[in-house]
Formats: structure tokens, C-alpha cells, sequence
């Protein structure tokens, strides 16, 4: 994947320039509002000509600050649109222009002219004071409460973005490059961050960040990864240990050689899936975009309505117009543009600070209707570091190290936790491994390889219940054995030697079938929509309400091969492109369409997306139906720690309504020893990787919404099946595959994650459907009260602004959740 531009998206910076902009125009605003409107209300305090000062007061109020509005609207008209603005705007000129007629031309210029003014438009009284009624006041403070709702609102709106800007702050500014001379003498640079490249030398010294993910080569220490992951506890790291970019070292000096930089670094990864996830949009507010896109004209309407209706009914004509002037600025539908982007905004960002990653909104839908977790039992219940318990040689003459020896050698080429263990343990005691040649791996089943050069007898290493289906049988002793270790909920393996000639029988030691990953990367290309051509996130400027998404997405949809979606609340457009535009032609579009656009990302999707797996095509080695002269060697008993967290998320999950399931590649015995110290009572044991995806579709066809909650590569499969009908969620400290696939991924391994994840995604649907509502709420409520006549335009301004930042508080409040 080729990638451009900094990975850093802009979180609210155009929110908090304009914020400032805002409140400059408001200060300006609000003393010549009071001041006219407390002249125009009483009037004791209205001296002869007073009318005179306050239109000259009126004047830069209506103008110069409501500047921004008028603006706006003209720039939606000239592209023959209308948005909140326009309503604004025609109601400002609306009052000021009637005024500034009625002082003029309608006799309230007169020196020594008393008006008294009523906040219910149907009790207008005007009609017998022989001059027509002012509505200065009702200008002013329009302008004045607008600019105090704007205001609070980009205030906290940039507060609402405050989770994810502060996960991008963590990456280091600086770096210690450590390079030696030629005669080996050690030199430290400090340097910019940003200009480390992988396999440069760096030094974290204690109490600094590691600049970038990296390996460590020298040194020891704990690395506090709370602000990125929400572990509470430092993680112990030495030689060959990984560490990421962006958490602290606590005291031991590090040196790490750096594996991935810039775009790559989990970091940069982690804030491109908050921000892409914030850019999306939830199934609830469509309808919300389709009646904000009809809206404006439709209020329009009404208002004309309400003035030609008023007046045939005989009502005076300042009554009427007031009506319909409260009826422009009363129905702003700026409340339904922000409800959506804000909670997904502030529930997203702290889903991150708790190491919650969710990939899209549609997601948030998803968690409402989960009845079943299904988790795999090694790494996600279960800690998956695996630690020899015994090691049981079957001949009186043959010792433990040999046989262990021998199957860590032939568990070399595997990854499977159980593999590594052995292989770890054998290192870590000196132990002489034997050469060996032609490794198989049977996924789920176990490994095999040749000894010597290929014509030596072939070691197995797996299951009893797979060598048996091959015709070895485990001693008698051992079986007891291996049956009394299950029952404890320990795993077994067999170490078996079989003469060559069983295989040779099958063609040669090479032959075989190959692994196809074909599935895997088709899987991964449904998953991440590879097949479009790029990526854009673009950053739009001057967005006030949901007509002025609708207006943006239009007008880059009328491209051939664009589809967009542009988030009000993060300023941003998230383009697909499936035909190639530049940044400039794009740019040019949103312009157009009177908005300001800067490209701030492009991803090329022509190459492998990101965490599709770098695996070359896998031989396996066709075991025969018999294996015939084989010998077990012994036993290699392994044992697998249960997190402590494991049953209290059981708990959680079940107090949310969800039933889990423990799935399971293990022997039964084991599972279910696992299962019942965590409390979970249903387990679908010595399950193959290939039939793990057949068990979420089973229960998926029963009826029930799945959540499949996973770590490996054999999990991606299940996982994409549990997002067709529920949820793919992975442990982060699994594979990208994993990653890749799943609609949820919880950076820390702390399963407790998966009941907060949902927790938190179902707070924050409930959210957005709570600001939808007092949305469309406020708005059918108050436009009749306006068209009956019983709202001033002024209080009118007051109850629009109050909506707007009502729905941006409510969102505030899942800052706190979880």
C-alpha cells in the first residue's frame, strides 16, 4: 500500500479557528445587543430620537457580525443551494430591512415615538400606534444568540475531539539515533522522530517514549503502555522483545532497532481507524440526512405560507411578519447535522483511550443485537504462552531432554503457541536440537518433518486423537497418562517416529497439496474493498449544518467512480475513488460547491491491503490412511494460564444479555476444564481452523447474532462470517490478519475489553438516537408554535442556538463511558 501525506489527521483545528473568529464577533455583538434591546423594551429609557442610535447600533451588528452567515448563504445561493444560513440570514435582513423601512418610510422615525414591543407576536398591538413597529432588537439579539450558539458549539466540538487528539499527541517529537564508527565507538544524535528509518538505531533512555515500534536489541526495562492500550501494569521488555511507538519507558535504558516507521507505525494505524470510523455514518442518521436535504426549502415554504395566510386572515402586518420571520430562524436544522458525528465523535475517541478500536458506525448497530460471544480459548481466554508441565519419555532408556529435543526441532516452522513453547523451553535450557527437513503443518492436527537429509524416518508431533486416525495408537501407560493430564486441563502432544517408506508410498517427502490462501486474501479483499482504487480523506471548511454535508457529498458523487461521506462534526471527507481524480481536481469540486477542501491523505489501493498476509504458498504432506512401524517416543505435557480477568468478562457479557460460547481446537477435556474456571458452560471442542467459521454459522442460522472474539489467523475466517450477521471482534494482541477482518479490535489483552467495547458502542447508538430525537423533536414542536404566532423571533434565535449545543453536551457525556 502506497501512502502519501502525514498520517496525522487535523482533529478540530478548523473548529477552534473559528471558535476563536466567533467569539471575537460575539463580544462585539452582545453589548450593542443589550443596549438596543433593553431601549427598545422599555420605555422609560426610549429619549426623544432614540430610535436613531439604536439603527446606527444595529447596523455593524447586522452586518459585520453576522458576516459569517451571510456569507454562507450566499455562497449556497450562488451555487443555487440553501442551508441553515440562508434561514438565518433572511431572517436578519428580514427584521433589520422592515425597520430600517418602518424607521424611513413608516412614520417611527418620528422624534418623540414611544413603542412598547411583545414577545408573543399574536398579541401585536401596533396596529393602533399610528406608525409601523421596529424590530431592531429582534436583529440584534438573532445575531447575538446565533454567534453564542456557534460559539459553544465549535467549542465543544474541538473538546469532543480531545480523545483522539490526545492519542495522536503520544508519538515522540524527538529520538536519541545511536550509530557506531568504524572502530566501534558508539555516537548519539538526537534527532527529529519523524526521520528515523527502519533499522536505524535508537536509545530510550528512562522516563522517555519510544519514538518508533521497534525491536529491542540491548537493555531491560518495563514499558508503560496505559495511554495506548489501557493496560494498568508496565510490560516487562528485554532482548528481542517488541515495543510500539509512543509508549514510556519506566527505568531500564533501552536500545531498539526500528521495524516500522511513519505510516506504518501502530500508532499512525491506530489513529487512521479512529478518524476513518469517525468519518462514517450510522444507518440511524440517514433519515436525518434525507429530511435535512428537503428541509430548508420546505421551511421556506412555510414561512410564505404563514405570511400570506396571516394576512388573509386579517391579521396586521407586522404580526404576520413576525410569524413568519420566527418560523426562518426557529427551524434550523443544525441539531440534526451535529446529533450522529458528535456522539461517534466522543464515544469513538474514548473507545481509543481504552484501547477500543471500532471500524465503522454501521458497528454500533451491530452490538444492540448480540445474544452470543464466541471466544477461542488460547490467547483470548486463555494467556496462549504455553509452558512445558512435563515431558514423559516412553522407553525406561530414553531422557526427557532428547525427546524434547526432538520436538521442539520439528516445531521449529510452526507458529502455534504450543509449538513456541516448546521450542522456547527447549532454547532456554541449551538443549542440541537435531537438523531437520521437509516441515509439514497440519493445521489444527500438528507438524511433521524428515530428520537428516529427507530419507530418515519422519517425526510427528501432535494429538493423539489425529495420530490415532492414522493407525497410531499410544501405549497403554501413556494413554492413562495423557487421559489424567486432560482432565486437569492440561494439552498433550505426542512425539512419534514413523519410517519414511510410509510416505514415499504418496510420491515424495515434497509432494502434497497445496495450501491455497486464496480464501484468506479473498476474505481480506471483501473485508477492506481493495478492488477500488484509492483512498481520500480530505478536510472541508466552512460546513455549518446537515444541508451543507448533503450539498458536499453531491457534488463529489456526480463524479463517475466517487462515493463520498462527509462528517460535519470532524470537518472531513472520506472519498473512494474507483477512477482516478487528482488531489487538485477533487479540491476544485468541494470549492465549487463553495466549500474550502484540502487533501490531507491518500491511500493507493491498487497493491495488498494493509495486514493481508505475506505468505507464500504452504506445502502439506499427504499422510497416508495407515502409518505403518511407527514408534512413540513420549509425551510433551503443556499448560496454558487462564487470564484473570477472563471470568469477570464472562460475568460482564452475561449481565448484558450474552450467552458465551468457548471454542476450542483443544481436546474436550481440556476446553471444558477451561470453560468451567470462567464460567462458561457451553464448549465446542477439537474444532479444525476450517471449522470454525461452520460453527459461527450454525449458531448464526439458529438464530443468534454472534460476536466472535479471536487473536489468530485461524480466527479471520469465523470472524468474517460474524459480521455478516453480528460482530468480528480481535484481541490486539493477535495477528494484523486478524485485525484486518474484524469490525472491533481491543488493542490490550485484557478480555474485559469485549463487554466495554460493547457497552460503550451501545451507549453511544443510544446517544445518537436520543439526539435525533430532541432533534426532530425540537423542530416539530417549535415551527408551529412559530407559524401560530407565539414566538418571537428573538426567543426563536435563543432556542435554535440551545438545541444545537444541547445535542453537542449530550455527546460530551460518553466521555466518560465505559
Amino acid at each position: 500500500m502506497e501512502t502519501l501525506y502525514d498520517s496525522t489527521p487535523r482533529v478540530g483545528e478548523d473548529a477552534s479557528a473559528r471558535a476563536q473568529a466567533l467569539r471575537t464577533r460575539f463580544f462585539v455583538a452582545l453589548p450593542l445587543g443589550i443596549v438596543i434591546m433593553v431601549v427598545s423594551m422599555v420605555q422609560p429609557l426610549q429619549f426623544p430620537g432614540w430610535q436613531w442610535v439604536i439603527a446606527a447600533l444595529t447596523l455593524p451588528v447586522v452586518t459585520w457580525c453576522a458576516w459569517p452567515f451571510h456569507k454562507a448563504a450566499f455562497m449556497a445561493l450562488r451555487h443555487g443551494s440553501t442551508t441553515m444560513d440562508t434561514l438565518v440570514s433572511l431572517g436578519i435582513v428580514a427584521s433589520a430591512g422592515w425597520s430600517y423601512w418602518a424607521l424611513l418610510f413608516g412614520g417611527a422615525g418620528e422624534i418623540g415615538m414611544k413603542m412598547s414591543m411583545t414577545l408573543i407576536p399574536r398579541l401585536d398591538h401596533s396596529a393602533h400606534s399610528g406608525h409601523a413597529e421596529l424590530y431592531f432588537e429582534a436583529a440584534a439579539m438573532i445575531v447575538v444568540f446565533l454567534l453564542a450558539g456557534r460559539w459553544a458549539e465549535a467549542r465543544t466540538r474541538y473538546r469532543a475531539g480531545d480523545a483522539l487528539r490526545k492519542l495522536l499527541d503520544l508519538g515522540a517529537k524527538e529520538a536519541t539515533l545511536v550509530t557506531w564508527t568504524a572502530a566501534g565507538q558508539r555516537l548519539e544524535t538526537t534527532v527529529p522522530a519523524r526521520s528515523l528509518k527502519v533499522d536505524d538505531y535508537f536509545l530510550v533512555r528512562p522516563g522517555e517514549k519510544v519514538a518508533t515500534d521497534g525491536i529491542v536489541t540491548e537493555g531491560a526495562s518495563a514499558i508503560d503502555t496505559s495511554l495506548l492500550t489501557g493496560e494498568s501494569l508496565p510490560q516487562d521488555v528485554t532482548i528481542h522483545d517488541d515495543v510500539t511507538g509512543g509508549t514510556i519507558n519506566t527505568w531500564g535504558a533501552l536500545v531498539v532497532k526500528a521495524t516500522r516507521v511513519g505510516e506504518e507505525t501502530t500508532l499512525a494505524q491506530i489513529g487512521r481507524m479512529v478518524s476513518d470510523a469517525q468519518a462514517t455514518k450510522a444507518p440511524v442518521q440517514r433519515l436525518a440526512d434525507r429530511v435535512s436535504a428537503v428541509f430548508v426549502p420546505i421551511i421556506i415554504a412555510i414561512s410564505f405560507l404563514t405570511l400570506i395566510v396571516w394576512i388573509g386572515l386579517g391579521n396586521p402586518l407586522q404580526a404576520a411578519f413576525t410569524a413568519a420571520v420566527s418560523v426562518l430562524v426557529v427551524a434550523c436544522p443544525c441539531a440534526l447535522g451535529l446529533a450522529t458525528p458528535t456522539a461517534l465523535l466522543v464515544g469513538s475517541g474514548r473507545a481509543s483511550q481504552l484501547g477500543i478500536l471500532i471500524r465503522n458506525a454501521e458497528v454500533l448497530e451491530q452490538t444492540r443485537t448480540i445474544t452470543t460471544a464466541v471466544l477461542d480459548k488460547t490467547g483470548t481466554v486463555t494467556s496462549g504462552v504455553l509452558s512445558i508441565d512435563e515431558v514423559l519419555p516412553a522407553a525406561p532408556d530414553q531422557d526427557e531432554e532428547s525427546l524434547l529435543a526432538l520436538g521442539a526441532a520439528v516445531e521449529a516452522g510452526s507458529e502455534h503457541p504450543l509449538a513456541k513453547a516448546i521450542y522456547r523451553t527447549a532454547a532456554e535450557r541449551g538443549l542440541q536440537m537435531p537438523s531437520i527437513s521437509a516441515f509439514a503443518n497440519h493445521a489444527g492436527k500438528g507438524v511433521s518433518a524428515s530428520l537428516g537429509s529427507g530419507n530418515d524416518a519422519v517425526v510427528l508431533v501432535g494429538g493423539s486423537r489425529w495420530l490415532a486416525k492414522h493407525g497410531i495408537a499410544l501405549p497403554v501407560g501413556l494413554a492413562d497418562q495423557q487421559a489424567s493430564f486432560e482432565d486437569s486441563g492440561a494439552t498433550v502432544v505426542a512425539v512419534v517416529s514413523a519410517p519414511a517408506s510410509n510416505f514415499v508410498a504418496n510420491g515424495d517427502l515434497q509432494s502434497g497439496e497445496e495450501l491455497s490462501t486464496d480464501s484468506l486474501e479473498g476474505l481480506l479483499d471483501q473485508t477492506l474493498e481493495a478492488s477500488h482504487l484509492a483512498q481520500v480523506t480530505m478536510g472541508v471548511t466552512g460546513m455549518t449544518c446537515a444541508s451543507c454535508v448533503g450539498r458536499v457529498e453531491r457534488k463529489l458523487k456526480k463524479l463517475p467512480g466517487v462515493s463520498a461521506q462527509v462528517n460535519l462534526a470532524t470537518e472531513t471527507a472520506m472519498i473512494t475513488l474507483d477512477q482516478d481524480y487528482s488531489d487538485r481536481e477533487l479540491e476544485d469540486v468541494v470549492a465549487a460547491a463553495g466549500y474550502g477542501g484540502t487533501v490531507q491523505r491518500r491511500e493507493n489501493l491498487e497493491a495488498a491491503p494493509l495486514g493481508a498476509p505475506d505468505t507464500p504458498p504452504q506445502r502439506e504432506r499427504v499422510l497416508p490412511e495407515k502409518i505403518t512401524g511407527a514408534v512413540v517416543l513420549g509425551l510433551i505435557v503443556l499448560r496454558d494460564t487462564i487470564k484473570p480477568d477472563s471470568a469477570e468478562a464472562i460475568a460482564e457479557l452475561a449481565s448484558l444479555g450474552i450467552n458465551s460460547v468457548l471454542l476450542s481446537g483443544d481436546n474436550t477435556a481440556a476446553a471444558r476444564h477451561v470453560a468451567s474456571q470462567v464460567g462458561i458452560t457451553e464448549v465446542r471442542a477439537e474444532v479444525l481452523p476450517s471449522e470454525k467459521r461452520d460453527e459461527v454459522e450454525r449458531l448464526q442460522n439458529e438464530g443468534k447474532t454472534v460476536v466472535m472474539i479471536g487473536d489468530g489467523v485461524n480466527d479471520a475466517a469465523a470472524m468474517a462470517q460474524a459480521s455478516k450477521r453480528g460482530l468480528g471482534m480481535a484481541m490486539g494482541s493477535g495477528t494484523d490478519v486478524a485485525m484486518a477482518v474484524a469490525d472491533i479490535t481491543l488493542v490490550n489483552s485484557d478480555l474485559r475489553s469485549a463487554p466495554r467495547a460493547i457497552r460503550i458502542s451501545r451507549k453511544t447508538l443510544r446517544v445518537i438516537k436520543g439526539n435525533l430525537f430532541w432533534a426532530f423533536f425540537y423542530n416539530l414542536l417549535a415551527v408551529p408554535l412559530a407559524v401560530l404566532g407565539l414566538l418571537n423571533p428573538m426567543i426563536a434565535a435563543a432556542a435554535m442556538a440551545f438545541s444545537s449545543v444541547f445535542v453537542v453536551a449530550n455527546s460530551l457525556r460518553l466521555r466518560t463511558a465505559g
